[in-house]
């Protein structure tokens, strides 16, 4: 059977991981060629990441104006916490053990490759001879500022002597930064099909000269709630009896915690913080609260399924909310530049009013979500992006004959 590559990002991340073994398991089921995940070395924090942050600190306070005070005093108080979690690192080192076992043993569901190859050895042009077609995506495989390769995420190594296309590749960012746009513009003429994830990405590439650019679904919704079930963990041997308030968050906010405690507070529930890795808060400087670092993907959908209510920032914790109808707040940094991916996300479903942002509070009610308005968009959505993946497929490899 032929071979097809994948190139995506390769980082211990629950959302990562998740992609990369949906979009797999996908490509298998259509028969057509075995999917293999190219197992990268680098690639992701690969940009100038001292760039990013001067740039992430002007546009907080060009967005928060005067309650930039107040965000900044949230920042201080996250880095602090931060310096206390390193300075009491031995806390936490069997739970961060336990962390990367359970994410080494998710990684036996992903079709990885054997070797491990470096951004330089994919330049070199070490995969060409082993595959029929690539496949970019998902992710945040085209975010310019973070990824630092853009070359190489956008098959420039490729030379047009195998096809390419992209999959739900993300952007992740408003605009293309000025001092990238030439290699934007050169680069994305090597992909031959453009399926992009959000709304906002398909409209950058029209301004990249690609107007044939569609929206499709995240790999994620590709599959349907039942496909991990196999997945799922008790929550009782995760956090214990009684209901919760799940909060992950990937931002150095604190407000989120401080609203989602007020939430569960108010209806008697305790707060499970989601981590990945030991990062702040301190849970003990809240009411009934909690942290859950030993986890891995599988305890992340277990953790999310179960919640009586989530509130998060997190793209893929939207996506598994969707596909197992959880109640949830999306809860925002005014001044992210990745916000859109999931403004674009609740658009299409019909959920803005789940969307908030942390120039205000979370509303004092518990979230409700009639999903019977959902489901119906996500499965014809879903129809159309299988649709779509499986014809540029064919389409790929029959170009290899």
């Amino acid at each position: 059977m032929k071979k097809i590559a994948n190139l995506t990002l390769v980082i211990r991340n629950f959302g990562n991981k998740l992609q990369s073994y949906a979009l797999c398991k996908v490509i298998k089921s259509f028969n057509l060629a075995e999917p293999e995940v190219i197992r990268l070395s680098d690639g992701w924090g690969y940009g100038n990441v001292s760039s990013l942050r001067k740039k992430q600190l002007l546009d907080l306070i060009k967005t928060y104006k005067l309650k930039s005070f107040r965000r900044m005093y949230d920042f201080v108080r996250y880095n602090l916490q931060y310096r206390q979690i390193r300075k009491n690192s031995d806390l936490y080192k069997s739970a961060v053990e336990r962390q990367t076992e359970l994410y080494d043993k998710f990684d036996s569901e992903i079709p990885y490759t054997k070797n491990e190859f470096t951004i330089e050895d994919v330049r070199a042009g070490k995969l060409l001879q082993n595959y029929d077609a690539f496949i970019v995506g998902s992710d945040q495989v085209w975010n310019g500022p973070r990824v630092g390769c853009l070359d190489v995420y956008m098959c420039d190594f490729l030379h047009k002597k195998r096809s390419a296309l992209s999959y739900a590749a993300s952007f992740a960012i408003d605009a293309i930064p000025e001092n990238q746009r030439e290699e934007y513009l050169e680069y994305i003429q090597n992909l031959d099909t453009l399926f992009i994830r959000e709304e906002r990405g398909v409209e950058l590439c029209k301004e990249l000269g690609r107007e044939d650019a569609k929206q499709v679904l995240d790999p994620t919704l590709l599959l349907e709630a039942k496909d991990y079930e196999g997945f799922l963990k008790n929550p009782v041997d995760l956090v214990g009896e009684g209901e919760y308030v799940l909060v992950y968050s990937l931002t150095s906010s604190m407000k989120i915690f401080d609203e989602a405690n007020k939430l569960a507070n108010k209806y008697h529930c305790k707060m499970v913080v989601l981590k990945n890795g030991a990062y702040p808060p301190l849970v003990s400087k809240y009411k009934n609260a909690m942290d859950v670092i030993a986890a891995g993907p599988a305890e992340f959908l277990s953790l999310v399924k179960y919640a009586k209510c989530l509130v998060t920032g997190s793209y893929h914790a939207l996506m598994f909310s969707l596909l197992f109808h959880s109640h949830f707040y999306i809860y925002l940094d005014n001044a992210s530049a990745q916000n859109s991916r999931l403004i674009s996300t609740l658009k299409m479903f019909g959920l803005e009013k789940q969307l908030h942002y942390e120039t205000s509070s979370l509303p004092k009610a518990l979230p409700i979500i009639d999903y019977t308005k959902v489901e119906p968009i996500l499965k014809a959505k879903r129809e159309e992006s299988l649709k779509l993946l499986k014809q540029s497929i064919e389409e790929k490899l029959e170009d290899q004959k």
